[in-house]
């Protein structure tokens, strides 16, 4: 006999007889989802200031460049979140820290600190951030280097 069981927030967790795994629910309630996957890859298709139940893959969409706001890494320790560009070629998206303390720099990639990362136009481009719970550190992107995927900039 095989057991699943999934949690989400309406019904906490459920298992099930002859099936197999575990998933949970993506809820704003919820961060840190690694290392199980989501239910759903969301497409971000205006600007928006996220919260940390927002972790797991995102989709940024549109002919447009948009800007995601991270939430504040206190509030977010474990989680981490992929951004996915998916608009048109040449549009670079943005994500800024700026519900941080001013001046606060939250992303890195270990040489460069700053309050904000600016995706490539590229589709495809990807970012991956694990946040700490002070910074988003990038762990990985699309291309071969990481210059071409992404810029980290601010004071």
């Amino acid at each position: 006999m095989t057991i699943k069981t999934r949690v989400d927030s309406a019904t906490g967790p459920v298992s099930t007889i002859d099936d197999t795994g575990f998933s949970i629910a993506r809820d704003t309630a919820n961060y840190g989802f690694m290392p199980f996957k989501v239910d759903e890859v969301p497409s971000l298709s205006a600007s928006a200031t996220l919260v940390a139940g927002q972790a797991g893959v995102n989709t940024i969409t549109g002919s447009s460049a948009k800007t995601m706001v991270m939430p504040l890494a206190s509030a977010a320790p474990g989680a981490w979140f992929t951004f996915r560009n998916a608009g048109n070629a040449s549009v670079a998206h943005i994500l800024t820290g700026s519900q941080e303390t001013a001046g606060t720099k939250v992303f890195t990639d270990g040489l460069t600190k700053g309050s904000r990362l600016t995706l490539s136009g590229a589709v495809g481009t990807s970012v991956a951030l694990h946040c700490d719970g002070v910074n988003f550190l990038v762990m990985g992107c699309t291309s071969g280097s990481a210059g071409a995927a992404f810029t980290i900039a601010g004071t």
